[in-house]
Parts: structure tokens; sequence; C-alpha cells
């Protein structure tokens, strides 16, 4: 365990890293190993210490497989395979690609692409010819937000881009990892054709190949507020059920075989198990899960085959290491330390409690086992606690209650005809057989979804999570342990205490008369938080994408939870263009009694129209609105609201998509107009930014919220030109990131998300 626990931490360890190390740290890196030999107590650290190197070096590697920055928004002519199931959206599919050798210098071997109008049935192992236009891996920074940098170096992805043009190649036989996609693929068409329940199909799909394309938002969310979404992927708990399944069954009948043939029992029994958990890992796709629970499977029947006595603990700790060094990245995936520390407090709780089984009737032993099932689900929902509130920001009231039932229905029922179905449609000999058992199994896994979400809708079914602080998740992490593991010792059960900054973490304010402001790194859009000690108010909710991609959904909720605050007193949404109210449904879907202030041309949302004139003040703070006058007859980007924040010392002004002519409505109250921050009219397009207007502001610093890199060239090099021959700094959130402001006591301070928290994946910001 000692070994596991010190490669753990060296792995941990690597991931925190700003930068990865050079090659000359391996010179005092092997002098300390080769010292710390000496002395057992220092092991660990040896142990660390390579555990350290080996990450960073797999690291290295990995990013030495990136599209190279200079290679940004350049066309290639790429053939390949198409290497998962692709995800489809309106008039559009984005899919993983494997491309062939010989590649182009500076093209990455795995690849994800979008295509929009492709042609219809493009699927898992299909040969394509494309020229697509590539950029290297970027996400948007943003507090709270989803770290999409860090999911694209996990998965391996060298590059992401979307495909110009492209055919499908005649499709060649390939090789046994192409072959095995085309028949995962042929699967969940015949699951699709076969079920006669699209809740159902979903999933069948789901339970036999680890693939969830069919699930829609409403199954996700159904999912979260029950806290089943473990249950509805293959999971190392599906894999291990099976295996153990199978070791049963094949030991039971070798027993019944000729003596000198069943002494073999266990090595039997153990190569079926292994084959069969083998076999279902294979057809999830190796699943990240199911690699896991495969190797755990591996190591525990290797265990058991050599008839040698191995403690549980034993088996977890082999298992972590055989996972690190395989894949050195694990940590940095929600799954890993969910299954891990899953087990961990399995294998704490689950020691034998003692009944005095001779006395005791099969009623009372079958009660006893009950309640024992029932205390595990208990404490296991409450020690994971901590991790779901940091990953998924939200925890299901419910699920404790209905994984009680959930889990045994879906391993004991759905799994197995999961499996079944799978088998009975691999071969074409029984597959036309096999219709009414599909229709049968589906039509179970259909209603299961419905009951599911039938308890989902169920009022307080979950509650939001603020996102926690690093600390308080430390100390949330070491109380469950205390608690968990330190049976016998005074005051365990108090240790219980340690969750109650998770769900009440201390929260920094504003000093009052000061104003904190993120504008919110959503791409071709604005968001922007304003916060005083008492209030927050936020200023547009950014776009939604064709894809569903929801930024008010995806980022601007996420970060109104990064702080630990709740609730939001104002919206303003400042006109109808959807890169500025595309995200306003799901916040009010939220914050179902914010008040909203809107844009003369916006519709659907309940509110009032923000009008020149308006103002109010919290904790000493003004806010006013600026634009548009009550008889201004232009609609669009020209009457978008204006947003002026005072404080004693320092003044915001946000401006929404104003071009020249809110510009010159503005510049007839040009006094006050002056501010220490802007951000910039229409993401510094050409049509805005007009000089008497920069010079009007007099800002010190201009914040322009626009995409990386974006098609249009936002901000204009001509706008940004003008901001700072006028004596401002120019800072993008597209290169930065979300930008932070405190406008305090001391005047105004700038901070970029990306130089907060920086990892060595993480693309640098331009300078600025």
């Amino acid at each position: 365990m000692w070994i596991g626990a010190a490669w753990l931490v060296g792995t941990v360890a690597a991931h925190t890293l700003p930068e990865l190390p050079g090659a000359g740290w391996c010179v005092p890196l092997s002098l300390g190993a080769a010292l710390a030999l000496r002395h057992a107590w220092l092991r660990p650290f040896v142990v660390a210490a390579l555990a350290l190197a080996w990450t960073c070096w797999c690291a290295s590697e990995r990013l030495a497989e990136r599209l190279p920055p200079a290679a940004l928004g350049t066309d290639f002519e790429l053939t390949g395979t198409v290497a998962g199931f692709p995800l489809q959206a309106p008039g559009q599919i984005t899919f993983a690609f494997d491309v062939d050798e010989p590649r182009a210098p500076g093209v990455p071997p795995h690849v994800r692409l979008t295509w929009y109008d492709a042609p219809a049935g493009v699927r898992p192992g299909d040969s394509l010819a494309v020229t697509a236009r590539l950029r290297p891996p970027r996400g948007a920074r943003n507090p709270g937000g989803f770290d999409y940098e860090q999911w694209l170096l996990v998965n391996a992805y060298g590059a992401t881009g979307y495909v110009r043009s492209g055919a499908v190649r005649a499709s060649a036989a390939g090789g046994l990892e192409t072959r095995w996609r085309r028949f995962r693929a042929d699967l969940a068409e015949r699951i699709g054709a076969a079920s006669g329940d699209a809740d159902g199909g979903a999933l069948l799909t789901a339970l036999a190949l680890g693939e969830r394309f069919r699930f829609t938002d409403r199954h996700w969310a159904a999912f979260r507020r029950t806290g089943t979404s473990h249950l509805v992927a293959v999971s190392g708990m599906h894999v291990a059920l099976l295996g153990l399944v199978v070791f049963v069954l094949v030991r039971r009948a070798w027993l019944r075989l000729p003596a000198a043939v069943a002494c073999h029992d266990l090595a039997a029994a153990c190569a079926a198990s292994l084959l069969a958990t083998a076999y279902y890992a294979a057809l999830t796709g190796f699943a990240v899960p199911a690699q896991r629970s495969l190797v755990m499977i591996a190591v525990a029947l290797a265990a058991l085959a050599s008839r040698r006595r191995f403690g549980a603990a034993q088996i977890v700790g082999a298992t972590l290491v055989v996972v690190l060094v395989f894949d050195p990245f694990a940590p940095l995936s929600a799954s890993f330390w969910l299954s891990f520390v899953a087990v961990a407090i399995l294998l704490a709780l689950a020691a034998p409690q003692p009944v005095a089984r001779a006395q005791a009737s099969r009623v009372r032993r079958g009660a006893h086992a009950a309640l024992e099932f029932v205390r595990l689900q208990w404490w296991i929902g409450l020690a994971l606690l901590p991790l779901t509130a940091w990953y998924f920001g939200e925890s299901s009231l419910v699920g404790p209650l209905v994984n009680l039932v959930a889990i045994p229905f879906f391993n004991l029922c759905l799994v197995p005809l999961a499996v079944l179905t799978t088998l009975s449609l691999s071969f074409d000999a029984v597959a036309a057989w096999a219709t009414p058992l599909v229709h049968a199994a589906a039509s179970i896994a259909g209603t299961t979804v419905r009951v599911l979400d039938a308890v989902a809708e169920l009022r307080g079914a979950a509650v939001a999570m603020p996102l926690p602080p690093a600390a308080a998740l430390a100390v949330a992490m070491l109380g469950v342990a205390f608690a968990v593991c330190g049976r016998g010792l005074p005051g365990r059960r108090l240790a219980w205490l340690a969750l109650l900054p998770i769900a009440w973490p201390a929260v920094g304010l504003p000093p009052h008369g000061s104003a904190r402001a993120v504008v919110l790194d959503v791409g071709h859009g604005l968001a922007v938080l304003i916060e005083t000690r008492s209030a927050r108010l936020l200023f547009d909710a950014g776009p939604t994408a064709p894809s569903g991609f929801d930024t008010g959904a995806e980022i601007v909720l996420p970060a109104l939870a990064a702080g630990g605050r709740r609730g939001l007193d104002r919206l303003i949404v400042s006109h109808a263009d959807n890169d500025h109210a595309g995200g306003a449904a799901a916040v009010v879907a939220a914050f179902p009694g914010v008040d909203v202030l809107k844009g003369p041309d916006v519709v659907g949302l309940p509110g009032r129209p923000c009008i020149a004139g308006n103002a109010w003040v919290w904790d000493g703070v003004r806010f006013s609105i600026l634009h548009p006058p009550a008889d201004f007859a232009a609609r669009g980007n020209e009457s978008s609201c204006v947003l002026k924040v005072e404080t004693a010392t320092s003044v915001l002004l946000v401006t929404g998509d104003i071009e020249r002519r809110g510009e010159s409505a503005l510049m007839a109250q040009a006094r006050k107009l002056r501010a220490d921050v802007i951000v910039v009219p229409h993401h510094g397009s050409a049509t805005s930014s007009s000089q008497p207007f920069v010079d009007a502001v007099g800002a010190g610093a201009a914040i322009v919220s626009a995409g990386y890199a974006n098609r249009w060239g936002f901000p204009r090099p001509e706008v940004s030109e003008r901001w700072r021959d006028a004596g401002a700094g120019v800072v993008v959130t597209g290169d930065a990131g979300a930008v932070s402001l405190e406008l305090g006591p001391a005047g105004v301070a700038v901070a970029a998300e990306r130089d907060r928290r920086h990892r060595y994946w993480h693309a640098l910001k331009n300078p600025w």
C-alpha cells in the first residue's frame, strides 16, 4: 500500500507543475534517490520521485505530439479512420480521428474533428480522406469552468479542427482494431433497430457498449439528480460482476470433472474470468473505468491463482501502481478518484460484523445483511460528497435511497440483459431470432429510465453545491479518511463535521464601497459578473451554439458557483443577439426569482426594459444605465444596454454591442463616460470604438470579450491600436481567459485567469 500511495503522490505532484522540468533534473533526482536508498524511511520518497519522473516523461511525449502554434489555421490533407462513435448535433458531427501514416510534419496522430453537413452514416472504423483546418488544443479558462485543455490531454488529442471538404473512402479490410470498431458500430445499429423504445435503446447501448451518444440532456439531468450517473455507463462494478459470475460458474462446473483435471479448478476459473472481462472491456471500446477494473481483476486473479494469501488492500495498492504506470494521466479524471476512493471506503467499512450464526435465524441473518448493505451505501455516498461537489457541483439527496434499489437491479438484471443482448446480436445466424429478447430488454430499460425521470422531478431531489476551495476539499477528505479508517478512536464520528466547509464554504466578499467584476471567457459573446458585498449582477449570459453547447449552463452558472456564493440579484440582457442573450434562459431557469432588465428588442424573457436614467446603489456602489434613452429609435446592436459601475475610487463601463450610432448618442453626455476600465463595444469590431468615443472614455484598461483566433479577426488591429494610443492596456479574453477586476480603495487591479493555477498543459496567454 505504501508503494501505491507514494506512486500516487508523485503522479499527482507532476500534474500540479506549471511547466515540465527539463532533462537536467534527472541528475540531482538520481543522486537523491541513490542516497535515499540507504535509509528505509526515505524509500517512499524514492518511489514518489520515480513516479514524478515517469509522469513528466509521458507528459512531455504527449505534448510533443501537439500541433505547433505556428500551424494554427492551416489546412491539411488527412487520411485516417474514425476512432469512435460520432456525436450528432443539428447539421454537424464531431468525432475522434486517427491519422494514417505518413503524416504531414507537425500533424498529431489523434485529432478531434467537427464536420458540418457531413454525409449520412459516418461510423466508427470508416476510412476518410478530408481537408481539415487544425488548431492546437485550446479551451476557455473561467473560474469554476470545465478544463477543456486538460480533457484533450487526457484523451490524447493533439489538435482540434473542422473538415472543410472530405469523403468516405471505400472501406478496406483494415486491421484488427478497425474491424472491431466496425463490429461495435454494427451492434449499436442492431440494438437501436430492435429496441422499439428510445429510452431503453439508449440505456442498453450504454450498458452493453459503453457508448452514451443516444442520451439526451434530459437523460443526464435525471441521472445526476438521482445520483445514478455511475450506473448508466460501463463501470468497474459491471465488469467485476461479470468476472465474478463467470469465475463461480466455471469453477463449479470444473470441480465436477475427474480429479486429475478438477485440481486445476482455480487456474481454469481465473482464465475464463479474465477472458470474459477482457471481452466485455473490449466491447466497451476499453473505456477508462473498464480498463481499471480489468487491471484490478487481473491482479486479483493472479494472486488467487498463485494460491498465495494477499489482502484486499494489497490488491488495491498493486492495481493503483499498474494503472498509474500504464496511464499516468488517470488522476486528471473524476472517474479515477470516484472509483478508487469508493473501493477504499468499501474495504474499510466492510469488515465483518460478528453475528451469532448458530443462534440467529435465517430471517435475522437476512435482516442483518440488508442493514449492512444499507450502511455501506449510506457511508459511501456521504464519504464521496466532497468529490461529487468538487467535480459535479451537485449532490443528489435521493441518491442513497435510489441506489439501494438501483445498484442491485442494474447489476443483477440490466447488465446481464445488456450482455446477453450483445451476444445474441453478434451472430448473424441468431440475430433475427434475438429481436423479441432485445425488445423486452429495451422495454425494461426504458421503464427504468422513466422511473428515474419521475424521481428526478421530485422537489428537493438534488441540491446545487458551491465549488469548494482546494483547502476545504483537502480538509473534508482528511475528515472522511479519519471517520472511515479510525475505528476505535475517540471522537471518530465528529470527523464528519469536516464536510461542513464543503456545503458552506468561506466566501471572500468585497468590502463596503468596493466591487469585483469578472469578464468571462465565453468566446464570441459577452458575460460579465459584478459583485458587491451583499449583491450580484450578471450583464449578459453568452451564446448558445448549434451543437447544443449552452454557455449560460456550461460557463456562466459554474462561474456563479465558483466563489461559494449563492443567488443572483439582477440580470441585464443587453440586446437580443444570440452571443449576448443565448445563455440567459439557463440563468433564469437556475435563478427563477432574479430581477431582469433587458434591451428593447429582447423577447421571450420576463423583465422590464433598461432605460437611460435607471440607477441604484448597492453597498455604497452606484449602478446606472446610460443607454438606450426611452425615445431611441434604433434596434439591435445600437440599442444595447450600457452599464456604468462607480465606486469611490474607480469606474467600470460595460458597453454591450453599441456601434457608431450608439456611441454618438452617448457622446451627448460625454462627461459621464469617463471610466478607468471599459469592456470594449462589440468585441472590438471596426464599426465601434470611434476615436471621439475612445478619447471621451479615457480608460486605463480596455477588456475585449472575443474568442481566441476568431474568424472575424476581433479585436480589429486598428481598434486595439486606438485604445493603446489613448493610454489603455488591451486585454482579450480569448488570449488571457476570464479577466478579473477589483475596484477597491487602491483603484483597479486586473488579473487574468490564465495566470492563475497554470498547469503544464495550458496554452500560454499572449502578452498584453
